[in-house]
């Protein structure tokens, strides 16, 4: 397949955007809108600009990726298999081989999406062709391991009935994860985390 012109990549990226969000059956409506209307803005913009520069190009095509480069969800990796597909190659800043590299997620978000989705994506075949079964292994525990730490925070606060100044941050974001992964049942009884809702107020 011949190589695309940026302006024509770009075009053709937004493309891709609007079907992938089109078939989506998992994205809020609040995301759906956004990501469809920086597809709009972008379209609109280069009909208006015969020849945008590197940088306009470079500016647009980073505000595109952003969602697309910052989250962990069974929909990205469709995204990236369709731009493949569509003959767009475009730099991606893979969230889980940062989590392979630092042992870590950059984020508590990442964190989160990571727990509520790999099961899902490590069925994919997209993602076993591109990570080896080592990698997915070690995957698996990274999540394990987050999960973990940040019970392992919530435990030591619930004993002392209080939060250190330097773990408030910390505290703050493992409530976040424990919420937004419905973890709390599976470690806490009701007081618990009634308790631990107390102690953050304070």
């Amino acid at each position: 397949m011949p190589s695309l012109k940026p302006k024509e990549k770009l075009i053709r990226l937004t493309e891709v955007i609007d079907k992938v969000v089109d078939a989506s059956t998992v994205l809020d409506d609040q995301t759906r809108l956004a990501l469809k209307g920086f597809s709009l803005y972008a379209r609109d913009f280069l009909a208006r600009s015969p020849k945008p520069n590197s940088y306009q190009i470079t500016s647009l095509t980073s505000g595109l990726l952003d969602y697309w480069n910052q989250r962990i969800k069974p929909e990205i990796e469709i995204f990236w298999t369709e731009l493949k597909n569509n003959g767009i190659e475009l730099e991606r800043k893979n969230p889980l081989r940062f989590a392979l590299e630092k042992n870590r997620f950059r984020t508590v978000e990442l964190g989160i999406d990571a727990r509520n989705n790999w099961d899902e994506l490590k069925k994919l075949d997209i993602l076993q062709s591109t990570f080896s079964p080592s990698e997915i292994e070690k995957i698996d525990k990274i999540i394990s391991d987050d999960e973990n730490k940040r019970l392992a925070v919530l435990l030591k606060c619930l004993r002392k009935n209080d939060i250190p100044r330097s773990q408030y941050l910390k505290f703050g974001e493992c409530m976040a994860y424990f919420a937004n992964c419905n973890l709390f049942e599976k470690y806490f009884s009701t007081e618990d985390v009634e308790k631990l809702n107390e102690i953050w107020k304070q």
